[in-house]
């Protein structure tokens, strides 16, 4: 049985330890997430899932907040902590979502894309450029694009 390729490692500043800012478990990793959306303004309760070695974070929104006419909102956040770790960042509201991901996808090229639900089942794809570096850097600059997106809805 042969092994898979491994995909090419991304390049990010390291960290005073020599590690990359990526390189913790997903646990510490989705824990830095919960803290950065409690404190963001637009998130109304936050928590890990299963309570105890979380695999993914669960966030209800409020973006009436952000003057989206949306009564009921939430995101979905899932991370693994692989060598270039895959994320994805999955909002939802009655008849919408959307998310910023990266992971493979053989809808674009590279890892890094938007997605759009723009009918019943089917997404709209779009390559995309992260900035952030780390957990809390993303997290603050998805939900900026999130804002974003919901102000041209």
């Amino acid at each position: 049985m042969s092994t898979p390729p491994q995909r090419p490692r991304r390049n990010h500043r390291p960290q005073a330890d020599g590690g990359s800012p990526f390189s913790n478990d997903r646990h510490r990793v989705l824990r830095a997430v919960i803290d950065a959306l409690r404190r963001h303004p637009v998130v109304t309760d936050v928590r890990g899932q299963p309570p105890s070695t979380f695999t993914e974070v669960s966030a209800t929104l409020a973006p009436r907040r952000w003057g989206h006419d949306a009564a009921d909102a939430t995101l979905r956040v899932t991370w693994q902590p692989l060598d270039s770790p895959e994320f994805a960042f999955h909002y939802s509201e009655e008849g919408f979502d959307c998310g910023w991901h990266r992971e493979p996808n053989p809808h674009v090229d590279g890892d890094d894309h938007y997605q759009e639900r723009v009918g019943d089942e089917a997404y709209r794809y779009e390559a995309v450029r992260f900035e952030g570096e780390t957990a809390p850097e993303l997290t603050w600059e998805i939900m900026e694009r999130l804002r974003q997106r919901l102000g041209r809805r």
